[in-house]
């Protein structure tokens, strides 16, 4: 059995087992230009000036003198053959290999290409060279075009072709040309929609034709990537409807061409990356569908969230009950009311999108602040501030960068624990110049609000936070600073009911959901669970305090002493009187019982 070039997605050369043959990567790219191309040689000269560099040649020659004596070496390490070399040319060697771009030719079957070309010819190959490049850019347009007519041709409905396979193959022209309406028509079963939004009879209040014409063309269309639903544990029957489900709300949302779908194998190859935050910028994703089944006992329920990228914002989010008997009929219906909100929120969201990516060097920099603000970290924070900063300066008065300074400033007050009124006055300050600039953005409320109650204002606090949680009311961020405020101000037991609804839309959240889920539980005298939220923390030395007043009230004075300890050792200018005189609770109860705690612990 022959080896196998793979040039789809990674250039690999498999084994007749599939297993990688290690090979110069060069040397394979040469492979697959001769295959490609059909050809079994090519002059040297041609070589060194496409794989290298065309406009120097001496070194052109060089580099490729030393990759034929690096091929030669570990060919004869292998005792195979796959390139030989003349004085004057590169020649195919007597080893035989098939690759798969042999495959994608005329009157290959629709499943064939649709399983091949899921993913970008010579993907992942970077290089300098421009004539090399285009050559590979010119074989990516040659494979999609003859995908689409394979796809439109008699013959995509015959030859027992499944409706998923058409369905793949049409996602996938679509993320390529979005305003394809002959490859829409086909995945939607009727002509391209020329009205606004969809044919959908959604249950949710959609915009109307008169407020938004969602069907138009943007010359930069929002990009939507739906990931796989997460399904864990849940029943067979139900994990494959859930799965079917966001195949047929992506199918419904390639209807409108204002924005641009991301396919489903791509999703799926997302939802698999350890850093997503860097895959949906590198793929200028604006927009992530999550969807999470659970297990509800004897039923299940379907959990979607629509998150913005760009402020990491959930901007609408819902559950679906799926009880066994009603899933084939409430699939339909649950598929519109999905896609229609998605559609409509997204339109919605399209005038703060625009404020926020009008400026890649600004939308870039503030990103990088965002990712650093997660950490409760005082190294980080700084660092999140110049970031802010850095988008200011690119960007004068970008809203977005001036809510995170304003951040920044409280973190800081919070990290430093020495009442600085300074930190404080700076966060109110940005926060109210947030506000000033963009009126529509929660950040500058939430941050008012944030600075309200520790300056004791509790009324106030509560009120610009309501403001941000209206003009956001899926923002986990805000509604985990809305539940700070009610657990400070003496109401712990809603405010644990928020950070919890806060934690649902966001289930893999900072430590300060669980800082806050924690000070909720020890105010009404639960101290065991308000420990396990700290042990959920991943950076648990911000509340040693908490942890220390938490083991005292159980009885457990070694270990309160302990904590005792860490804390001086992290902060050894911790003056316990100061501090505690500046944590804002509104009724003294509360203060009291936090204070014994405390004592109790050995501060």
């Amino acid at each position: 059995m022959p080896a196998r070039l793979q040039t789809f997605g990674h250039l690999r050369l498999l084994d007749e087992g599939g297993n990688d043959i290690v090979f110069p990567e060069k040397a394979l790219l040469i492979l697959c230009y001769l295959l490609t191309r059909g050809i079994t040689e090519m002059p040297r000269a041609e070589a060194a000036s496409l794989f290298w560099d065309e406009e120097h040649s001496a070194s052109a020659f060089a580099n490729l003198r030393q990759t034929v004596s690096r091929v030669q070496k570990r060919q004869r390490e292998l005792d195979r053959s796959y390139l030989t070399f003349t004085d004057t040319a590169v020649l195919l060697g007597p080893e035989s290999i098939e690759s798969d771009v042999g495959q994608v030719r005329d009157g290959a079957h629709l499943d064939t290409l649709t399983d091949l070309l899921s993913e970008d010819f010579l993907k992942y190959t970077r290089s300098g060279n421009r004539v090399l490049m285009s050559w590979i850019t010119l074989q990516r347009t040659a494979h999609i075009a003859l995908l689409r007519s394979t796809l439109l041709s008699g013959n995509a409905t015959e030859n027992g072709v499944t409706r998923q396979v058409r369905s793949a193959a049409a996602l996938r022209l679509l993320e390529s040309s979005p305003d394809d309406d002959e490859v829409r028509a086909v995945l939607t079963g009727r002509p391209a929609l020329h009205a606004p939004l969809m044919t959908l009879q959604p249950t949710i209040q959609l915009l109307t034709p008169h407020e938004h014409d969602i069907s138009r063309p943007r010359k930069n269309p929002p990009r939507v990537v739906l990931l796989p639903p997460v399904t864990t544990l849940a029943a067979r029957n139900a994990a494959r409807f859930s799965e079917a489900l966001i195949e047929d709300v992506t199918i419904g949302l390639c209807a409108l061409r204002s924005i641009s779908i991301i396919a489903p194998h791509t999703a799926a190859q997302i939802s698999l990356q350890t850093d997503r935050a860097a895959t949906y910028e590198r793929h200028k994703i604006s927009y992530i569908l999550e969807t999470r089944l659970r297990d509800e006992g004897d039923s299940h329920t379907l959990f979607a969230q629509l998150i913005f990228f760009g402020s990491d914002e959930v901007i609408w989010a819902d559950r679906f009950p799926l009880t066994a008997e009603g899933l084939a009929r409430s699939r339909q219906m649950i598929a519109h009311q999905i896609a229609g909100a998605i559609a409509t929120q997204i339109e919605m969201n399209e005038i703060i999108r625009n404020d926020y990516e009008h400026d890649p060097n600004a939308y870039r920099s503030f990103l990088l602040g965002q990712g650093q603000l997660k950490n409760l970290d005082l190294r980080d924070v700084r660092k999140a501030r110049k970031s802010f900063r850095e988008a200011l300066q690119a960007k004068n008065g970008f809203a977005p960068a001036l809510g995170g300074l304003a951040r920044s400033y409280f973190l800081e007050w919070l990290l430093t624990a020495r009442g600085d009124e300074d930190l404080l006055r700076q966060a109110e300050r940005y926060a109210e110049e947030t506000i000033r600039i963009d009126e529509r953005l929660p950040a500058g409320y939430r941050e008012l609000g944030v600075v309200k109650l520790y300056a004791r204002c509790f009324d106030e606090s509560a009120a610009y936070l309501d403001r941000a949680e209206t003009l956001s009311p899926h923002h986990a961020n805000v509604i985990a600073s809305y539940a700070d405020t009610l657990v400070q101000g003496s109401q712990p037991e809603l405010g644990l009911k928020k950070i919890n609804h806060a934690i649902d839309l966001n289930p893999l959240p900072p430590d300060e959901y669980f800082w806050t889920a924690a000070g909720a539980a020890y105010a009404l005298g639960r101290y065991e669970e308000a420990l396990a939220y700290i042990t959920r923390m991943k950076d648990k030395e911000p509340v040693h305090r908490l942890s220390a007043a938490c083991w005292a009230m159980l009885g457990d004075v070694k270990k309160a002493r302990l904590f005792v300890r860490r804390t001086f050792e992290s902060n050894p200018n911790f003056d316990f009187e100061s501090w505690t005189a500046i944590i804002p609770f509104k009724e003294e109860w509360q203060r009291k019982h936090y204070y014994d705690g405390l004592k109790r612990a050995g501060f």
